[in-house]
């Protein structure tokens, strides 16, 4: 989740600016601070510009911002006549009583209600919003018809909850903005304020329900307006973010399981993804289902033939899916592209080393052999790997190849007491 500072604060702008405003507030910012007077904060404007300059950068910070929903509070002239507000605590005191006594009275009710939107008012004018709220809940029940106490009183829970959720009060975030979705279901910043909180707290099972209701009402935009890249790309970042997360549960199948579902929904909608694929791949690789792993990384590999990273990846995965030739061409033509790529290398190395023991503990003398022989190419004077020869040819019973490989070991390592005592021991067999 990002952690920088919100990009649109940078501007002074608010989530939701459109590109022009963004790019005159950036203009305007930068008139002002010279880059060789004030470098530190030239470079976090131009950073904060990079970060809301198009659609995919714009849509990647703004998965994690909260909405700020512009609006005001609304009530008629007559509500906006106030009294003075002790004057209208009694009368609202009394207004209360009569209308309890006599409930089908319209004419009170209305005057009770009148009150209390007046009462409004004058919370609304000192920012007292939970008086406000209070008041608007009451005009409610005895009015659910009453769409400027219904409209304000969403209105405060979402401006209040907003508030709350700048401050890290999250739970009362959260709580404040379920209830103006009860009221209002289909509010769509809300919810999506509501599954950034859930993630922040965190409360994955709430962070799973708001972040699923938020992509399927993204993904019937993009359904409606195909070409709305900014959608497009929100509805990418969050399947990367739900995905990136359930990968931070180590050893849990159903999570890297979900991980992989995430990464094939952005691909639907970007089949060329590299970051989804990469991460299906590894993932797959993580979990050992090595064939499936080589059917992604081929496809990725088919275009990017140049990436040593996907070819080094793709060799592991040939190997250990039983395709060893495959595994030792591919990083071969790795090789080919980068002679001096050192993963590369390593890797040739370790499964030439890795085969060679297998093969010999199997009692294949021959292809082991084959293997530990084929390291000499990277490592010619490393004395373990003439050792594993070595060792190989005894096994064998080839003790004059046996005897002349633990010598070149002696000759690299005059120290090494394995060679010592293999020599010894192959005395002893004379």
């Amino acid at each position: 989740m990002a952690t920088e500072r919100n990009p649109y604060a940078v501007l002074n702008l608010q989530k939701g600016a459109p590109d022009q405003e963004i790019k005159k507030a950036y203009f305007e910012m930068v008139k002002r601070y010279d880059p060789e007077k004030h470098t530190e904060q030239f470079i976090i404007i131009q950073n904060a510009y990079k970060r809301l300059r198009d659609n995919e950068s714009r849509a990647r910070e703004d998965i994690y911002i909260y909405n700020h929903l512009k609006g005001e509070f609304t009530l008629s002239p007559e509500e906006k006549e106030a009294p003075p507000l002790d004057e209208l605590k009694n009368e609202i005191t009394q207004l209360e009583d009569e209308t309890k006594n006599n409930p089908n009275d319209a004419v009170l009710r209305q005057k009770y209600i009148l009150s209390l939107m007046r009462r409004s008012y004058h919370s609304i004018k000192k920012r007292l919003w939970a008086e406000a709220i209070e008041d608007w809940q009451r005009v409610l029940d005895k009015d659910p018809t009453n769409n400027r106490a219904k409209n304000n009183l969403i209105f405060a829970y979402i401006t209040l909850g907003f508030s709350y959720a700048q401050h890290g009060l999250l739970s009362e975030a959260i709580d404040l903005w379920e209830k103006s979705l009860r009221m209002n279901p289909d509010n769509l910043p809300v919810i999506h304020n509501l599954a950034i909180a859930a993630d922040r707290l965190p409360n994955p099972l709430l962070a799973q329900k708001y972040w699923g209701e938020t992509l399927k009402r993204w993904k019937a935009i993009l359904d409606k307006e195909p070409d709305n890249e900014y959608i497009k790309f929100c509805i990418i970042e969050v399947h990367k973010h739900i995905g990136s997360k359930a990968l931070q549960k180590p050893g849990e199948a159903v999570k890297k399981t979900t991980a992989i579902e995430e990464f094939r929904e952005i691909l639907k909608i970007n089949p060329n993804d590299f970051e989804a694929q990469h991460k299906i791949a590894t993932t797959l690789m993580d979990e050992q289902k090595w064939d499936e792993a080589v059917q992604e990384l081929q496809k990725i590999h088919q275009s990017r033939p140049q990436d040593v990273d996907i070819m080094n990846n793709l060799g592991w995965a040939l190997l250990n899916s039983g395709q060893v030739d495959n595994a030792f061409t591919i990083w071969k033509r790795s090789l080919a592209i980068d002679p001096n790529n050192t993963t590369t290398k390593d890797n040739l190395v370790r499964a030439h080393l890795s085969l060679g023991k297998k093969l010999r503990e199997s009692g294949l003398y021959t292809p082991s052999l084959v293997h530990f022989k084929a390291l000499l190419k990277y490592l010619p004077n490393s004395p373990e790997v003439h050792f594993e020869i070595g060792s190989t040819y005894s096994m064998k019973g080839d003790i004059q190849s046996a005897f002349k490989e633990f010598s070149t070991v002696l000759n690299i390592d005059p120290k090494n007491q394995l060679a010592k005592k293999a020599i010894s021991a192959l005395k002893m067999r004379r």
